[in-house]
C-alpha cells in the first residue's frame, strides 16, 4: 500500500492501493460516477466489466489504483502499461484520474499521482503519459501545481465513421 499524507498532522492520511478482485463493486461504482461526471455513455454492465479487467493479476496488464480516506474510497486512477518502442522500455499510460466531487481539494489527486510515480520508479517504467481535455481546468491546475511539464504534442483519435472509412481503404 502506498500512503500519502495530506499535509496537516490532524488530517487523516490518504491511502492509495492497487485495486483487487475484492474491490470490483466499489471500482465499478466509481467508474460509473466518472462516466456520469463526464457525460459519457455507461452501457449496462460496462463498469462491472471494466472493473473485472482492471483487477486481473499478471504482468503488464491494465490496473487501477484506489485512494481512500477513513476507509471511504474517494478516487481512482486507471493505468495501462505500454511497450515504448523508442526506448525499448515499458511506460504507463494514465487513462483516467477521477476524484469524487465531495473529495476534490483534499489531496486525493495528488496522492494518486504520487503513488503512480512510485510504482513507475519501483517497477522500472520509463515514464507516465496522459492527456487531459482542454476544458478540464481543474486537472490542469493540479498538474501545473505539481510541476508536471506540458508537452507540445498533437493528439489524434480515430473512431466511428472515420475509423471505418480508413479500415475500408
Amino acid at each position: 500500500m502506498f500512503r500519502a499524507s495530506v499535509g496537516c498532522v490532524s488530517t487523516p492520511s490518504i491511502a492509495v492501493r492497487r485495486a483487487t478482485a475484492a474491490d470490483r463493486a466499489v471500482l465499478a461504482r466509481l467508474l460509473s460516477d466518472m462516466q456520469a461526471h463526464y457525460r459519457s455513455p455507461d452501457p449496462p454492465g460496462g463498469a462491472a466489466e471494466m472493473a473485472r479487467l482492471l483487477t486481473r493479476e499478471g504482468e503488464h496488464l491494465p490496473f487501477a489504483l484506489l485512494a481512500e480516506r477513513d476507509g471511504v474510497v474517494l478516487g481512482l486512477a486507471t493505468l495501462t502499461p505500454v511497450l515504448f518502442g523508442g526506448a525499448y522500455q515499458w511506460l504507463l499510460f494514465l487513462k483516467d484520474l477521477y476524484v469524487t466531487e465531495q473529495a476534490r481539494g483534499l489531496g486525493i489527486g495528488r496522492a494518486l499521482l504520487t503513488a503512480m510515480a512510485r510504482i513507475a520508479v519501483e517497477r522500472h517504467y520509463c515514464r507516465i503519459d496522459w492527456t487531459t481535455d482542454g476544458t478540464n481546468k481543474g486537472a490542469q491546475r493540479l498538474y501545473d501545481r505539481l510541476g508536471v511539464p506540458r508537452h507540445d504534442k498533437v493528439f489524434y483519435r480515430l473512431s466511428g465513421d472515420d475509423l471505418r472509412k480508413l479500415a475500408a481503404g
